[in-house]
């Protein structure tokens, strides 16, 4: 079990990744808005929509990543940061370290990902029958 610093170290590196991702948004969309009062001619007006996809892909996966953090933050409160959602085995430091919104031990993430890799090449029967 981790002890209440470990706890309270997690929270702060949580909490400072969303005002890091909500403050990175806020910039985004200054030179954007930027970008479009000087975006003159039609090259300009085409590099200025890529740019604007691009940031709309990156505001999707931030958006996402919010979540994830929020989740994490919410399962400190709850008690329940760092146990395996699958097995109910405690995650390793060393991994929440590396990636503190993660729900799963190394060991049950790896066979999820082996069982999506299986399914994915079409060999999930292989695997079922072995």
């Amino acid at each position: 079990k981790m002890n209440s610093r470990q706890l309270n170290s997690f929270r702060k590196q949580l909490v400072n990744e969303i005002v890091r991702l909500s403050l990175n948004q806020a910039l985004a969309e200054m030179q954007l808005a930027g970008d479009a009062e000087t975006a003159s001619d039609i090259v300009d007006k085409a590099a200025l929509e890529e740019r604007i996809n691009f940031a709309f892909r990156m505001r999707e996966r931030e958006r996402l990543l919010s979540r994830k953090i929020k989740r994490a933050l919410a399962r400190i409160e709850e008690g329940t940061f760092g146990i395996c959602q699958n097995c109910g085995e405690d995650i390793p430091i060393a991994r929440l370290k590396a990636r503190p919104v993660t729900v799963y031990c190394l060991d049950c993430k790896t066979r999820m990902e082996a069982r999506e890799r299986a399914f994915e090449s079409g060999r999930m029967g292989v695997l079922e029958a072995g």
